[in-house]
């Protein structure tokens, strides 16, 4: 199933990224959220926010979700959220500033 827009095309790609920051924003939900039902419910919800959108999510970050929802369907509260900051951790981009010109960073040996 593909989700179009009102002229007819595919979603395009700002819909795509919204829809992994909304999996991100999700995970963090999940991460702060003491009702354990509600939390899978998020989950569940931007993971198919996602397909919804044809956004790509990483396997490693599907992998950790849907591993943390089984083991909050078993009530491992804390293996859950593991799995939900490293799926947050994929999802987050690490910025390393770079060096304004050649030479300002030295790597020591």
């Amino acid at each position: 199933m593909t989700m179009t827009t009102e002229l007819g095309g595919k979603a395009p790609r700002g819909l795509r990224a919204t829809a992994l920051e909304k999996l991100d924003d999700a995970v963090c939900a999940a991460l702060r959220d003491s009702e354990v039902e509600h939390a899978r419910e998020v989950l569940s919800t931007a993971l198919a926010r996602c397909a919804a959108a044809e956004a790509v999510v990483p396997a490693q970050v599907r992998a950790c979700v849907e591993a943390a929802d089984d083991h909050l369907g078993y009530g491992e509260c804390m293996e859950a959220r593991t799995l939900l900051t490293v799926a947050h951790h994929l999802l987050t981009p690490v910025h390393v500033p770079r060096p304004s010109r050649p030479g300002d960073v030295a790597l020591g040996g």
